[in-house]
């Protein structure tokens, strides 16, 4: 199965937060912890995951690949997720970022941390990391494409669809995609009717019951 290009536009459409409710609704989790787009400022983006194992090397060489040679082999849209153990080492700068830029990648999330933040922050596709350093990445090395991994505490898989801005990244399983997005269409139009009634200054008691209503999932 794979996520429709329709349920990609959709999610693209929406505000992170409201994707954010549709998950809580549903006892779907996928908030990756403290990872933030490097640069700072509005970055979004939305796109299938490909997932990058990484692991301590172990001195065989067996991935035989750069990471280059990784991202080239993508399909431009794709975000490819790092699954790093949360290393301090720094994993990718700016020139991989433009080279995955310049292939058509919607993004790059990593829960390692990242260097030349002021390269990356210049590239129009956003990069996400846990932070930045200039330490070298003596012992890290790529395992595997494409298998489950756990990136900043979610379980992500390839097909997921990542959702990204400036608040944060989440991962939305392949398999519940539809049944978000029903939560999504419900819960935007009450959104919208919230913030209305604090611009107006209504009553609480009519703030209070939208927002009881956003939280009741929809059947």
């Amino acid at each position: 199965m794979s996520v429709s290009e329709s349920a990609i536009a959709r999610l693209k459409s929406v505000e992170s937060g409201i994707v954010s409710d549709a998950m809580m609704r549903l006892g779907v989790c996928g908030w990756m912890d403290g990872l933030y787009p490097v640069g700072g400022g509005q970055r979004r983006a939305v796109g299938r995951a490909r997932t990058l194992l990484f692991g301590p090397k172990r001195g065989e060489g067996t991935w035989g690949k750069t990471l280059y040679a990784t991202i080239a082999g993508l399909e431009p849209g794709d975000v490819l997720v790092f699954g790093t153990g949360g290393t301090p080492q720094n994993l990718l700068g700016d020139n991989v970022a433009n080279f995955a830029c310049l292939h058509g990648l919607a993004a790059l999330v990593t829960d390692s941390t990242v260097r030349d933040s002021v390269g990356i922050a210049a590239v129009s596709m956003p990069v996400y990391a846990r932070g930045t350093a200039v330490r070298i990445p003596l012992d890290m090395e790529p395992v595997a494409l494409d298998v489950p991994i756990v990136c900043a505490g979610a379980q992500v898989r390839a097909g997921d669809v990542i959702v990204a801005c400036e608040d944060g990244v989440l991962a939305l399983p392949q398999s519940r995609i539809d049944d978000i997005i029903y939560q999504v269409d419900d819960i935007e139009p009450i959104e919208a009717a919230v913030q209305q009634a604090i611009a107006a200054r209504a009553p609480l008691a009519e703030i209070e019951a939208l927002i009881k209503r956003k939280k009741q999932r929809r059947d």
